[in-house]
């Protein structure tokens, strides 16, 4: 289960290597479908939160993506670098950490994070190939999976 109100990329836009620009603001930007999402003061609960990124499509091999999830005291994150912090990033086992290949998906891929920062979002690059990546949803879910 996800919460409508916590999307970080919404999938309706066919995002390339020229439109994989991260997100600067709470409204939704209409190249990319991505947003950042509003925390409140103090961050995430103390148990943290998941971010999950759907990539649905069986993409090539020579296809790769680069996914982060960042965090920051201000919204707008371009002017602020110093203040930026990466508190997660997405990977699958054949590649270095935050890289997702094509000959990994489809693949549902999450990371478990907590911040005391206000406002995340999701820093995704694509790289070689498009990954499918129009049909790319990340979602924040505040129900963090008990770990066993």
């Amino acid at each position: 289960m996800n919460d409508a109100d916590l999307i970080l990329l919404d999938g309706t836009i066919a995002l390339t290597d020229a439109l994989d620009t991260p997100p600067i603001s709470v409204t939704r930007d209409a190249t990319t479908g991505a947003a950042v999402i509003d925390l409140g003061a103090g961050g995430t609960p103390e148990t943290g939160m998941f971010a999950v990124l759907y990539l649905p499509n069986n993409d090539t091999d020579a296809d790769t993506v680069t996914a982060y999830i960042e965090a920051a005291d201000h919204v707008d994150m371009t002017g602020t670098s110093a203040d930026v912090e990466r508190v997660g990033s997405f990977g699958v086992a054949s590649a270095t950490q935050g890289v997702i290949l094509g000959s990994e998906t489809p693949v549902v891929a999450f990371v478990k994070f907590a911040t005391r920062k206000r406002y995340v979002r999701l820093n995704l690059t694509v790289g070689a190939g498009d990954l499918a990546v129009s049909t790319a949803k990340c979602y924040l879910n505040p129900y963090a999976f008990p770990v066993l």
